[in-house]
């Protein structure tokens, strides 16, 4: 099915192609991110943006599965491409209206809107992902994939900061917009495989296709279970990361914020690089646990750090081994989903993973509004790296996830 020459060229032209696409978006999303810091200083106000740009996921994950299985996953990429450039475009002209400001409203129904698009893109090219690319070369590619990740969150914090304090906001979604296009060249230029559809669907009964096809994976079903709840657990932090520079630990925005940011993608380039070297069949339940533990004690140990300079570079330091842990626990459940799940139902499942985490995102975030309104920003990340080790402690006494692991 696959010539090594051939899939490698084909592939790379949309791995580098979404790549620098992403790059550039992801530049223009930090942008929004240390302009609503900067000008309003608000934790809430921070998880009220992060919850606009989840809850679109679990609105609409269960439709694009559906869409992404039977639809043509190349116009579905370019469609949704289209979408997120027209809405960023509408965004840009906004802007220029209002003379450069653009109110928190505004931010929050854009971010609204290019997430609902996202949504159908993430899917589509997860799913597209095992008819591009030869299966033993899957975890190999996901972990690249995990470094590119890597790599598209090391530079925009800095990109971001210097378009920030020197290009007005308008120019910065110009950034955005070219980016989609560049995006869409690169999926224009990609052969993919013909694969027969049908048009005929029905939302509730795909995703109860999608459930079924799980539990016939019990051990990868209660993986997912956990990785879905660890995620409402580590959001309500994450969100708060400007925030624990800026205020906690006083630093600037402009600098310190962006050198936290690029240490954390360190550790996720680094370790992501260094999966494409490991077999294929090597331990990915220990590797997600050890992900999770590493995520777990920074957690807990940034939380004791002392609110001055020297707390700040251990901060930075630690957060770099952090960042290590993302791509060991990411890339083994992508590798997993994509060689357990038959091809027909691999984009409901996907879906359906990603509403979960849709779901699970906006209800972390919630209750962690409200609960560091009681409680300092640093205990935000003991409280975090407390429930990740009961978690832990949850994930190995699972009996289906040992007998799925051990085989």
């Amino acid at each position: 099915m696959f010539s090594n020459s051939k899939w490698f060229s084909n592939f790379y032209r949309l791995f580098i192609g979404q790549g620098l696409a992403t790059l550039l978006t992801t530049t223009v999303n930090y942008c929004l991110i240390f302009y609503l810091t900067d000008k309003f200083k608000s934790a809430s106000l921070l998880t009220i943006a992060q919850l606009v740009s989840l809850i679109p996921i679990a609105l609409f994950s269960p439709l694009s599965g559906v869409l992404v299985d039977r639809f043509n996953k190349k116009m579905l990429l370019i469609v949704s491409d289209l979408l997120v450039a027209g809405i960023t475009l509408l965004l840009f002209i906004k802007g220029i209206s209002s003379g450069g400001i653009l109110t928190v409203n505004t931010i929050l129904i854009s971010n609204a809107l290019r997430a609902s698009a996202m949504s159908i893109q993430n899917p589509a090219i997860q799913a597209s992902v095992p008819n591009l690319v030869p299966d033993e070369k899957l975890l190999s590619i996901n972990g690249q994939y995990s470094a590119l990740q890597a790599i598209n969150q090391l530079l925009p914090p800095v990109l971001g900061a210097l378009a920030y304090g020197s290009i007005s906001i308008n120019n910065v979604l110009l950034l955005s917009i070219t980016a989609n296009l560049l995006g869409m060249f690169s999926v224009v230029i990609t052969k993919f495989p013909k694969i027969s559809t049908t048009r005929e669907y029905k939302v509730l009964l795909e995703l109860k296709t999608a459930v079924n096809e799980l539990k016939q994976n019990q051990g990868l079903f209660h993986l997912l279970i956990f990785k879905v709840i660890s995620i409402a657990i580590i959001m309500p932090t994450t969100v708060l990361y400007p925030l624990m520079t800026t205020e906690y630990f006083k630093g600037s925005i402009k600098t310190d914020v962006p050198i936290v940011e690029v240490s954390l993608s360190l550790g996720m380039m680094i370790a992501g690089f260094s999966l494409t070297f490991l077999s294929s069949k090597y331990n990915k339940l220990l590797s997600a646990l050890v992900g999770i533990s590493l995520i777990s004690g920074i957690f807990t140990l940034s939380a004791l750090l002392p609110s001055n300079k020297i707390g700040f570079i251990i901060f930075v330091m630690i957060n770099f081994i952090a960042g290590m842990g993302i791509p060991i626990i990411e890339a083994p459940i992508q590798t997993l989903i994509q060689q357990k799940i038959s091809n027909k139902n691999l984009g409901k499942v996907i879906s359906f993973y990603l509403m979960m985490i849709g779901i699970s995102g906006p209800l972390g975030l919630v209750v962690g509004s409200v609960w560091s309104r009681i409680v300092p920003i640093n205990a935000m990340f003991l409280t975090s790296g407390i429930l990740l080790i009961v978690l832990i402690f949850f994930v190995v006494r699972d009996k289906a996830i040992l007998k799925e692991f051990k085989k």
